[in-house]
């Protein structure tokens, strides 16, 4: 179990960093920015929209919420709540943006701070937006990554507590369906005998049931099904011939942007294309385009947790530790002693 953990918070670090200078970017534009494929940890150009002044190894919001949602859990003994992850995130926000990176975090995870620090019920303050687009991001997704690792092989579990994630800043059907596919996927590759195919499946159960607990809990949108653009994305990557082909189609025929619906069921593919390979996986997600680090890191939270960390690079993880003084081993064996 530990290993997997810690395959996983590394992959989903790793990945995240790798991302990080490249997005916004179209695959042409990265290869013409970094002299072919982007495929070693690097510093975000100058000109760059949301990281400027990044330093080669830099972790973003992805690893940090992520880590968030980890303490959550390790200091609560388990047991979270939607109060809770709004305390966590607000606190992340805050801290960071005193540090004049507040561009990293998205308008949705912005404005559930700002509604919970102004005194909003986190259950139930998602309802005041009736904006189609507002709470649809990837913003869920990308920090669910210990709800499937604390609930291995429990469905049910996963649902709960991606819910009591999302509903402070993605209270709605759509990211929760896709916070849900990637924790289910996640929470399946935690378990003895998982393989590609049997992550992919719980991928879409996870996608199906969050869909449906959202619509029941959250505010419905009108956007297009995550678990019917999983099914899309995986066809699409399995006709490719390499995964450079199925990076292009995925991301002409997906899209790799911040929407949920978009950037979700792209890792997934990606996830696919690359067999469950970690490292292919941060690679391919880097070089997809637009949300990269995003994509990148979610990606590699699928194949850190399906192969371990014994597949992890020391060479890559023993940088992004160092760059960002993380202590990912602690917040690892914090997260296996929950597991019951």
């Amino acid at each position: 179990m530990y290993n997997r953990i810690l395959g996983c918070l590394s992959m989903v670090a790793i990945g995240d960093a790798l991302g990080m200078p490249s997005h916004d970017m179209t695959i042409d534009q990265i290869k013409e920015s970094f002299g072919g494929a982007l495929n070693a940890f690097r510093p975000a150009p100058e000109d760059s929209r949301v990281h400027k002044g990044y330093k080669a190894a830099q972790i973003t919001d992805d690893t940090l919420l992520t880590l968030s949602v980890a303490d959550a859990y390790i200091q609560n003994r388990g047991t979270i709540s939607s109060r809770i992850i709004a305390e966590m995130t607000s606190a992340v926000v805050n801290e960071y943006s005193k540090r004049g990176l507040d561009k990293m975090f998205g308008p949705s995870t912005k404005n559930s701070v700002e509604g919970f620090l102004s005194g909003n019920d986190p259950e139930t303050m998602f309802m005041r937006d009736n904006h189609p687009t507002m709470g649809t991001s990837n913003g869920g997704a990308m920090k669910i990554s210990p709800v499937g690792l604390v609930h291995p092989g429990h469905l049910e579990g996963v649902i709960g507590d991606t819910l009591k994630v999302c509903l402070p800043s993605h209270g709605t059907q759509t990211a929760i369906s896709a916070a849900s596919a990637i924790a289910a996927g996640i929470s399946r590759a935690m378990m003895p005998g998982a393989d590609v195919f049997s992550v992919v499946r719980s991928a879409l159960r996870g996608a199906e049931a969050g869909e449906l607990m959202g619509r029941r809990k959250a505010r419905t949108v009108p956007l297009p099904s995550v678990s019917k653009r999983i099914k899309l994305a995986v066809s699409i990557a399995l006709k490719a011939d390499d995964i450079e082909t199925a990076n292009r189609d995925l991301s002409e025929m997906i899209g790799t942007g911040l929407a949920a619906y978009e950037s979700i069921p792209t890792a997934i593919g990606i996830f696919v294309a690359c067999g469950g390979d970690p490292v292919k996986c941060v690679m391919a997600g880097a070089n997809v385009g637009f949300d990269t680090d995003t994509i990148a890191s979610m990606a590699g939270a699928l194949a850190g947790t399906l192969k371990g960390f014994d597949s992890v690079p020391m060479e890559l993880f023993s940088k992004v530790q160092r760059v960002n003084q993380l202590e990912l081993e602690k917040v690892a064996a914090g997260l296996e002693n929950l597991i019951v």
